[in-house]
């Protein structure tokens, strides 16, 4: 600090002992130094700067986590058919399939004498079809191999006496033909039905009645047939 002393008839300031300052300039006599004012406010801020020279380029960042699905968008409209595009090269030759097979089951027999023995079956032996030998001659019983629909009919010549036949299929009566024979004449009776069969089933012919309705005749310009397919 500086102590300014003034001296009677003199204007001087002394700085340390026995050294006269001259005092300053313009000041008014006996000047005090003044205590250092207070800091002053902030000043408005500055203006923004130019934009730096841009940064090298990072690193690759790792992928992000997969979002959910979004929802199915409409179905577009259907373009125009393109050009019909060149035949394409012919595939290999499969190999062959096995061979149809067809099953069959028939048979057509005949009565080679006259039937003089009722409620049994009748035992038609003149064979004029039994390929597959479901027929049974020497039981005059047609025997079901083959599962379906059969046909089966009979026609019987009708001489000396009354003719009663039925159709039986597993030992029940399935169709009756009675013919009432006129004397001194030949008759015919003839029946025809569909049968749907099963394996082991069994189909024959039959004179039923009492002893009087065995009529039925064959010899060798007369015929009594029974067929089934």
């Amino acid at each position: 600090l500086l102590l300014v002393l003034p001296t009677h008839g003199q204007n001087s300031v002394t700085e340390g002992p026995g050294v006269l300052l001259p005092p300053p300039k313009g000041a008014c006599a006996g000047w005090v130094a003044g205590i250092p004012g207070h800091p002053g406010h902030n000043g408005t801020p500055g203006r923004d700067g130019r934009d730096g020279t841009p940064g090298e380029k990072g690193e690759k960042g790792d992928p992000g986590l997969v979002g959910p699905k979004g929802d199915t968008g409409e179905t577009g409209v259907t373009g125009v058919e393109g050009p019909r595009g060149f035949p394409g090269t012919p595939g290999r030759k499969g190999e062959p399939g096995e061979s149809a097979y067809v099953h069959r089951s028939a048979f057509s027999v005949g009565l080679e004498s006259r039937v003089t023995v009722p409620n049994v079956p009748i035992r038609f032996t003149k064979i004029f079809y039994n390929l597959q030998n479901h027929y049974d001659g020497t039981t005059g019983k047609f025997h079901c191999n083959i599962p379906g629909l059969y046909y089966f009919s009979y026609h019987i010549t009708v001489y000396l006496k009354d003719v009663k036949v039925s159709l039986y299929k597993k030992d029940k009566a399935m169709l009756f033909t009675y013919d009432q024979y006129q004397e001194k004449n030949v008759d015919q009776a003839s029946g025809s039905v569909l049968l749907h069969l099963e394996v082991g089933d069994q189909v024959w012919l039959q004179v039923y009645g009492d002893g009087n309705s065995y009529g039925v005749y064959a010899d060798n310009v007369h015929d009594s047939t029974f067929t089934g397919f």
